[in-house]
């Protein structure tokens, strides 16, 4: 026999922002037909037009389906309910609501019911608690009527406006983009347009990457290893700029591009190769000496990692030179080789000092 078929189900209803005890000021979990009834015609008539009711409403319905199919005395429903804000904090109160309810009743399997693909992520909360038999999914009927999709859709845009999970993006996206617009227009308005677009796409793929969290982590991580990694990242930027400068520049495009932007001069004796190596390092030291300053262990790898990009430099810089014609082709053989060999000592390091601290413990 199943787990549902030989010991108790219960039938959840997650609301995961917390709408019905922002707006009843009740506490969950709520357990029981009774009481959850109450709290659904009393959030029923504060916000008729929203779907929590509606999914309070089908999970109570699901439990008499199952009272009805034999299931009288072996199943349960309850509310659960995470905060506000969404996210990680509310997904752990969320479990600590199921562990409560599970210790006072013990059940070995549960259905969601779910107004939308907000409550389903917690599907798998659930599931590393109880196996989850079920997932009935709630979608509100709608008239047709043009008058009744203008109201649906001013409904949707006063949410926008007020509510402040939306409101960020709503007003503060497009606020943003019509300041930038109007100052690019007084200042550049040939260019307005691209570094408009630019600056979209670069938000995109940061927030696509979650790059704005990684740089978060840096920023905790230490004074020391953030301040390396902002300057790298302006040694990374200019390179950049000068490569490309110098490869729309060239009059000729006989000599290879990559060797033109890998050469490019910066000044001095520098090009835009010892930029990129100079950032990398920098993130490096810096994050060896943020390490020394908290008092944590620094390993003689790391140290030598930093000696490997600076080998590397000079390989890259005959690997231009050959393709742009004036080195040969043993000098790019002979630093690969010194390259090579630099990387097998710090493996063969590394290993040393894992097995040494292996070894130790």
């Amino acid at each position: 026999m199943s787990s549902g078929e030989s010991g108790k189900l219960l039938v959840l209803c997650v609301d995961r922002d917390n709408d019905v005890g922002a707006v009843l000021g009740v506490k969950t979990p709520i357990i029981g037909e009774e009481e959850l009834l109450k709290v659904a015609i009393e959030y029923a008539l504060r916000r008729p037009d929203d779907s929590d009711a509606n999914a309070i409403f089908a999970a109570i319905q699901t439990y008499r389906e199952l009272v009805s199919s034999g299931y009288a005395g072996r199943c349960e429903v309850a509310l659960l309910a995470g905060l506000e804000g969404e996210g990680v904090q509310a997904d752990m109160k969320i479990l600590e609501e199921l562990d409560w309810v599970i210790k006072k009743d013990g059940y070995t399997g549960a259905i969601l019911v779910s107004d939308g693909p907000t409550d389903e992520a917690v599907a798998p909360l659930i599931q590393s608690r109880l196996p989850l038999i079920s997932i009935r999914r709630v979608i509100v009927q709608q008239s047709r009527g043009v008058e009744e999709t203008f109201v649906l859709l001013m409904n949707y845009a006063k949410k926008l406006i007020t509510e402040e999970k939306y409101r960020k993006y709503s007003m503060g996206l497009t606020g943003a983009f019509v300041a930038s617009y109007s100052i690019l227009m007084a200042l550049l308005p040939q260019f307005a347009w691209t570094l408009l677009l630019v600056a979209l796409g670069a938000y995109m793929a940061i927030k696509g990457y979650g790059i704005d969290r990684k740089v978060g982590q840096i920023y905790r991580s230490g004074p020391v290893r953030f301040s390396s990694f902002v300057i790298s990242l302006l040694l990374f930027f200019l390179g950049l700029l000068q490569g490309l400068s110098r490869v729309v520049q060239a009059q000729s495009f006989n000599a290879s591009l990559i060797s033109l932007f890998l050469l490019a001069p910066v000044g001095g004796q520098l090009v835009v190769v010892d930029l990129f190596v100079l950032g990398a390092s920098l993130f490096l030291i810096g994050e060896m000496l943020d390490k020394l300053v908290l008092g944590e262990t620094l390993r003689f790898y790391q140290a030598m990692m930093v000696v490997v990009l600076l080998v590397s430099r000079q390989i890259m810089v005959e690997i231009a030179k050959y393709l742009a014609g004036s080195a040969n082709i043993q000098a790019v053989l002979t630093w690969s080789f010194i390259v090579m060999m630099t990387v097998v000592i710090v493996a063969a390091v590394r290993y040393m000092e894992t097995g040494f601290s292996s070894q130790q413990a």
